[in-house]
């Protein structure tokens, strides 16, 4: 055998062998680590330097300078959204709660909005509220979304029994939430929605810290009609009357439901612990800088009832 073919003859064995001897699938081997450190060396001259900066920007647009005058302030907490469904009778409920940076559970505000007003309308005063430590839930009733072409409700006191009972679902099922702290549930109502508070907060007061009444429509009642349900035909100043959480009112000088000097003082003189605040220039919607009041007048009214113990 001449030397050129043992030579292929070689190294058709030790390949042969090599392959026997590599790792089959499903077999783990234990190997040693290694470490392998590497070695950066930084240009040595200027040239080197200039050209590997070049490299690095190649591609990029130079922009012209220019004077950019602003101010910076330093960073607001957080929030974070959560959407929710609540059931009644197996119908669901749209809802979402808003609520700070940080873990829970939270204390806690349930806000029932006015007639036919869209969900989301009250976004803007959830959102402030967290900044003081509070999370909201708002929620849209189920006959809340406004008809076409748009008309009061006939039988509103049918209407208002389902609104009632949808607060109630709500209410219970917010009480089931990790992020709620069931020992700090308030109630926020706005118009129509702060007469639902009303009949809610009173008929279920023990599962509550407090009530916000927002130029609550409690003329409503001396109009309310019933097709079907009877059983909150009640005259609501006698209601409220046995409501012995504390209950904040706050309305406007141009809102028109409330009727300041009226229908409020009769809310005042009826229940047994209540604060009132009227925000010059706001009218029924509180849009605005006037919605920021009605937070901030609220949160330190909330803040005042803790340091009471009430």
């Amino acid at each position: 055998m001449n030397a050129k073919i043992r030579n292929v003859i070689t190294a058709i064995l030790s390949a042969t062998l090599l392959a026997s001897c590599a790792i089959q699938p499903g077999v783990t081997e234990s190997t040693e680590l290694t470490t392998t450190t590497e070695v950066t060396t930084s240009p040595t001259t200027e040239t080197e330097a200039t050209s590997e900066t070049t490299q690095k920007t190649k591609g990029i647009p130079q922009f012209p300078e220019f004077n950019a005058d602003y101010e910076t302030s330093d960073p607001s907490i957080g929030y974070k959204i959560r959407d929710l469904t609540f059931y009644r009778d197996g119908n669901p409920i749209k809802a979402r709660i808003t609520y700070p940076e940080g873990s829970g559970p939270y204390k806690t505000i349930i806000m029932s909005n006015g007639l036919y007003a869209y969900f989301g309308r009250y976004a803007a005063l959830a959102q402030r509220y967290t900044t003081y430590g509070y999370a909201v839930i708002e929620f849209q009733f189920q006959n809340g979304t406004a008809p076409s072409p748009y008309k009061d409700p006939k039988w509103l006191g049918d209407f208002i029994y389902e609104q009632v009972l949808d607060l109630y679902a709500v209410l219970d099922g917010a009480k089931e939430l990790p992020d709620v702290d069931n020992d700090n549930i308030y109630l926020f109502g706005h118009s129509m929605g702060g007469l639902v508070t009303a009949y809610v907060g009173t008929m279920r007061q023990t599962e509550l810290k407090g009530l916000i009444l927002l130029d609550p429509s409690f003329y409503a009642c001396k109009i309310m009609k019933f097709e079907n349900e009877k059983t909150i035909r009640t005259d609501i100043y006698a209601l409220i009357s046995r409501c012995f959480i504390p209950v904040v009112i706050i309305s406007g000088t141009k809102a028109f439901a409330c009727e300041p000097r009226k229908t409020a003082d009769q809310a005042r003189n009826s229940l047994p612990y209540s604060e009132y605040y009227v925000i010059e220039g706001a009218t029924h919607s509180f849009n605005g800088v006037y919605g920021d009041q009605v937070v901030d007048i609220s949160s330190e009214v909330l803040k005042k009832w803790d340091e009471e113990g009430r």
